[in-house]
């Protein structure tokens, strides 16, 4: 049954989510963190069927003799900036408030037109963060990081610029050892291709520009690697030796990076796998070197799976085509690509009753859904009180509390999505189809195909050579773009091969020779951290945990779970001509805890039998 209680938390964060977080005071000069290092590293876009002994020994190996998580689970939109704030806060982004790799800042006293807004870099999360946007309050809760720095710890966050970013989302603000809100802020290293920060490290540190091998960001990644066992790993020591905390973030490009522009199945994405796995063993052998093994633990997770791309859309040019949107650029209504899902923005001024609101997103969603590449669609709450929404009554409420305002979709709840001051009105996923491979779309021989305007139109395949089929294949928004093409790699929908990631875990605090068969999630990260830190639990605005749960099952001293884990089947019926649009949800629960597992579609025509 869908979780009353877990809905009237957020919406409790919610209320007051641009106050900064309170603490007592006096809890900091009593609480002191156990002297232990987390290191969490990410690859970027790993898949859980892509760790074998073949491919990936030493992560292979890692896996086996700790914790593996198997059924760990992306948070949807399947995006890296979406996961890298829900990672580093605990938090799902209708809490934390970031929603997509872009997004759309509606117009307001600060950004008078309205912005689109690409977040992926350090430079993009500090403006927005500065004293014109969020003045310090981007993301709706400290992180990990800044939790760990104000307990005295020790922090080093390094690897792809963006998702670092939000980890330490306000270093580069520091003034007199302070960041814009007045935290402490020392003893640090953060680097990342666009900003190295302290001013010491900056002027030692030079980040290679990026390669031109076959293997994207190659010489990146080797170089961030060689940054945490050189610096980041001994100053972590001389904390830990000390009886402080320290948590190192080690975040590759790839194998992302190369997966996007190679193609799954192919032999970059094969070297890319092979190169994160040899950052893997300098890792662990620089911990062994420094005699660190016995207060160190390991944390491997990557932030999203991925899908293969079967045909590119670009939506905002159909809903013109389709009479909906006014022109590509209109800003009646705004649509915000990134990848497998897109966001939707309707202007405040254009359709300023909630009936005009209504109408025009039943337009897009009836439209939509009529479509092949279609996945399952999420509405945010209406602006009306409930009295003027009563129309759809029962129908939102129960038994189907997990239904939308807009008829055919879900509520933005249902996946920790709904924020009451940034939320989009919808969010598109396109369709999964987990099952089906990639053998004729990657590859340069291979047909291309694009879905806009003007309606189907093939283009020259960009991908490489494809040397073994991988399952799993997506329709992507990446705008007008010429970027992406059919058979390379996407991913940000809410499909199994998208939203199923990996994550692994090895040290004195975890099991040992241990699966996980409990639902897990990237928003459970953090607790966990905290749970091994012995730092103080990461509090949201209200006074309000965030959502994730430390995974108690999988740590020692006999911390267990008693949470029991079951299914449920979430539907909705669209009746469209001809055809009736069911689209279904299947999430994976453990005591209030959500997990969404997978999603699909089915066009049933009508008056067929039954």
């Amino acid at each position: 049954m869908f979780s009353t209680r877990r809905l009237s938390e957020i919406l409790a964060i919610l209320i007051v989510f641009v106050a900064a977080p309170t603490r007592a005071q006096d809890s900091f000069a009593t609480h002191h963190g156990r002297g232990r290092i987390v290191i969490l590293m990410v690859w970027d876009g790993l898949r859980p069927d892509f760790v074998t002994q073949r491919d990936t020994p030493n992560l292979f190996r890692l896996a086996r003799e700790g914790v593996r998580f198997d059924k760990h689970h992306s948070i949807f939109p399947t995006l890296t900036m979406v996961n890298a704030t829900a990672l580093a806060t605990g938090a799902p982004p209708g809490v934390n408030g970031l929603e997509g790799n872009n997004f759309y800042l509606p117009p307001s006293a600060e950004v008078p037109k309205g912005e689109l807004v690409g977040a992926e870099g350090a430079k993009a999360i500090l403006n927005l963060n500065g004293s014109n946007q969020f003045r310090g309050r981007l993301i709706g809760l400290d992180t990990i990081a800044q939790e760990v720095a104000r307990e005295g710890g020790y922090v080093g966050v390094i690897g792809k610029q963006g998702p670092t970013s939000v980890f330490d989302n306000r270093v580069a603000t520091i003034l007199d050892g302070k960041d814009i809100v007045g935290e402490a802020h020392k003893d640090y290293l953060f680097a990342s291709e666009d900003l190295v920060a302290p001013a010491s490290a900056s002027e030692k540190i030079t980040i290679p520009p990026d390669s031109k091998t076959t293997v994207a960001d190659e010489q990146r990644d080797l170089y961030f690697a060689r940054l945490v066992v050189e610096n980041a790993l001994p100053a972590a020591k001389l904390a830990a030796d000390a009886g402080r905390p320290a948590l190192v973030v080690f975040w590759q490009h790839n194998p992302d990076l190369t997966q996007h522009v190679a193609g799954l199945g192919t032999l970059p994405a094969m070297e890319a796998l092979s190169l994160c796995d040899n950052n893997l063993m300098k890792l662990r052998t620089a911990i062994d070197t420094l005699g660190i093994a016995d207060k160190t633990d390991v944390i491997v997770v990557s932030d999203h799976g991925f899908a293969t791309i079967k045909f590119r859309i670009v939506l905002s040019e159909m809903l013109v085509a389709a009479g909906i949107k006014k022109s590509h650029d209109s800003p009646d209504v705004v649509v915000v690509p990134n990848g497998g899902a897109d966001l939707v923005y309707l202007s405040p001024t254009e359709f300023a009753t909630p009936e005009s609101k209504r109408a025009v997103l039943q337009k897009i969603v009836n439209f939509a859904e009529a479509q092949e590449w279609c996945g399952p669609i999420f509405s945010r709450d209406s602006a009306t009180t409930p009295d003027e929404t009563s129309h759809r009554g029962h129908r939102q409420r129960a038994p189907k509390p997990y239904l939308g305002w807009i008829d055919g979709t879900f509520s933005q709840h249902v996946v920790g999505l709904y924020n009451a001051a940034r939320s989009p009105d919808l969010v598109i996923s396109f369709r999964e189809e987990p099952d089906a491979d990639n053998k004729n779309l990657t590859g340069p021989t291979n047909p291309a195909f694009l879905i806009g305007q003007i309606g189907q139109v093939s283009m020259p395949n960009k991908s490489a050579a494809l040397l073994h089929p991988v399952k799993g294949l997506v329709y992507a928004d990446t705008g007008t773009s010429p970027t992406f093409t059919t058979g390379m790699g996407m991913h940000g929908a809410a499909g199994e091969r998208e939203i199923h990631n990996f994550c692994a875990a090895t040290g004195p605090d975890f099991r040992r020779g241990f699966v996980d068969l409990n639902p897990t999630a990237n928003t459970d990260i953090t607790p966990t951290i905290t749970e091994i830190l012995g730092t103080l639990p990461n509090i949201g605005p209200g006074g309000i945990a965030p959502a994730g749960r430390a995974m108690a099952e999988a740590l020692t001293d006999g911390r267990r779970s008693s949470g029991c884990s079951h299914t449920q089947t979430m539907t909705t019926n669209l009746m469209l001509p001809g055809v009736e649009a069911v689209t279904t949800l299947r999430v994976s629960w453990i005591g209030d805890e959500p997990y969404l597992d997978s999603s699909t579609v089915e066009h049933k025509p009508l008056g067929s039998s039954p």
